[in-house]
């Protein structure tokens, strides 16, 4: 992530352009309603709904360790997020059919939407044959709100890419944290 953003021109990437037009192109007002509940999702009350929901769960089930891992993972991404955009000060697509704030780079959305999905799988999920189901609808939630930002227009998709990849890692992160720690603490218990 952090060679994304230092290697990240200021500018958008041809990709990014292509993407762009292309969202431009696919227009419609099914599409539009589509992103705006993504847009509404990855903010304000149903972002906090969500991690509250989640965070209430662990602490009812006295899952403190995940709790202490989801808490940390949900308030990283965000604080690294924006010191990225600090740093970058990449400017936003035109056009634009929301009013943003901040630099483009990287995609808070798509930063929580990653580190959600994938805390969701870890959090809730079994190692067996139906956890691949899972992660790919954590793929799909992830991607479908990368689209959103992309489809929106406050977002080149590069942003989204680089978002997305900052709240799985931040997450990852955060849990295997977590897992070493609790495996140091079995061993040194007697």
């Amino acid at each position: 992530m952090v060679l994304l953003a230092l290697f990240i021109p200021i500018g958008p990437l041809a990709l990014d352009r292509h993407w762009s037009e292309l969202m431009q192109d696919i227009q419609t007002p099914i599409l539009k309603h589509l992103a705006l509940v993504f847009n509404a999702l990855g903010k304000g009350f149903w972002r906090g709904l969500t991690l509250t929901a989640v965070g209430l769960l662990l602490l009812v089930a006295r899952r403190w360790a995940a709790l202490i891992s989801f808490a940390v993972a949900e308030s990283l991404t965000p604080l690294l997020g924006n010191v990225i955009k600090t740093l970058v000060t990449r400017p936003r697509p035109p056009g634009a059919m929301l009013n943003p704030h901040g630099s483009s780079f990287p995609s808070g959305h798509a930063a929580y939407a990653g580190a959600t999905a994938v805390a969701l799988v870890l959090l809730f999920s079994r190692p067996d044959r139906k956890r691949p189901l899972w992660w790919a609808l954590a793929a799909v939630i992830t991607a479908g709100m990368a689209w959103s930002r992309t489809y929106l227009q406050v977002h080149w998709l590069s942003d989204v890419f680089a978002g997305s990849l900052l709240g799985i890692a931040v997450t990852l992160g955060s849990f295997a944290v977590a897992q070493i720690l609790l495996e140091r603490r079995r061993k040194e218990a007697p």
